[in-house]
Order: structure tokens, then C-alpha cells, then sequence
């Protein structure tokens, strides 16, 4: 089940999608626009990626996976968030990479979350949506994060400043 929250003007609304559990929030009231999504972010029915809520807080720099923010939150935030039991992936200059539920994360040397990849391989017509939002080779450049986008199979939140 998701359920999207849109506050400030906007009306509360609520969707049902697939029965696993997960949580988005989103707002675009006169504050810079947010979005916080918690539970499996791939899975089939997943509409998040229709969202136009959700581009908007990623170019807002306002983007929450799980409580986690890039560039913001630890090593010790992530393990709260996501348990002590990620994957170890790889490691390349100073950050070491961590799989869980297709969510790829990038821990720098300083314990910094600083790479976000949310994968989108399994998103039905996960494609589309994002090329209904953003422009091919789109690059979001916010304050401190970068997000690039590859239809079909991920979505890439960078720290700035980080080697990720």
C-alpha cells in the first residue's frame, strides 16, 4: 500500500498500490517542495515515479528516502534506517557502496551518506514516467545534491562535493 500526503493548498490524497509497505509524503505549499518515501521504492505498481511532487522535491533538493537524506545523514543513520545487514557492493575512491532492497548506497570515508541510487528496473513503466518529467540527459542540479536519470533502470542522488 502507498499513501501520498500533498499538504499546504493541496487536498489530502491517498493511493492503493501494491500490497507491500510503503509510505510517501509530499508538500508544495510556499516552502520549497518535499517528498518523503518509505518502504520498497522498486517493486511494479509503484506510481511514485508519476508523481510530478516527487521531481519537484529531487530539483528542490528536498528528497527523504527512509528518513535518509544524501549528503546529510551518516553511516549510523543509514544502519537505523536500513538495518546493520546491507550488502556490501563495491568500493571506489573513499566510498564504499552498500545494496538493500535494490536501494544502492555510497558511504564516503567520513561515514557521510553521499550516493543515493534508487533502482527502477522492476517500476512498471518506469520509462515513461520518467520521461514524462524530465527532458532526456536531464541532470537536476540543486544546492547540494546532483540527480541524474536513466529511464528504465535507476535514479542517481549525489552528494555535491563528494566523489560518488
Amino acid at each position: 500500500m502507498q499513501q501520498v500526503y500533498l499538504w499546504g493548498a493541496l487536498l489530502g490524497a491517498t493511493s492503493v498500490g501494491a500490497q507491500l509497505p510503503t509510505d510517501a509524503h509530499a508538500a508544495t505549499a510556499q516552502k520549497a517542495p518535499y517528498y518523503t518515501y518509505k518502504g520498497v521504492f522498486n517493486y511494479k505498481s509503484n506510481n511514485a515515479l508519476e508523481d510530478k511532487n516527487f521531481y519537484q522535491a529531487l530539483k528542490a533538493d528536498n528528497f527523504k528516502y527512509e528518513g535518509l537524506k544524501v549528503g546529510q545523514s551518516t553511516r549510523a543513520d543509514v544502519e537505523k534506517a536500513l538495518g546493520k545487514d546491507l550488502k556490501k557492493y563495491y568500493a571506489k575512491k573513499g566510498i564504499t557502496y552498500y545494496e538493500k532492497n535494490d536501494v544502492i548506497i555510497g558511504i564516503d570515508d567520513h561515514n557521510k551518506l553521499v550516493n543515493l541510487t534508487l533502482l527502477v528496473d522492476k517500476v512498471e513503466h518506469s520509462d515513461k514516467a520518467i520521461r514524462d518529467h524530465v527532458k532526456s540527459g536531464e541532470i537536476f542540479d540543486a544546492k547540494t545534491t546532483q540527480v541524474a536519470f536513466y529511464p528504465g533502470n535507476s535514479i542517481v542522488i549525489k552528494a555535491k562535493g563528494s566523489m560518488a
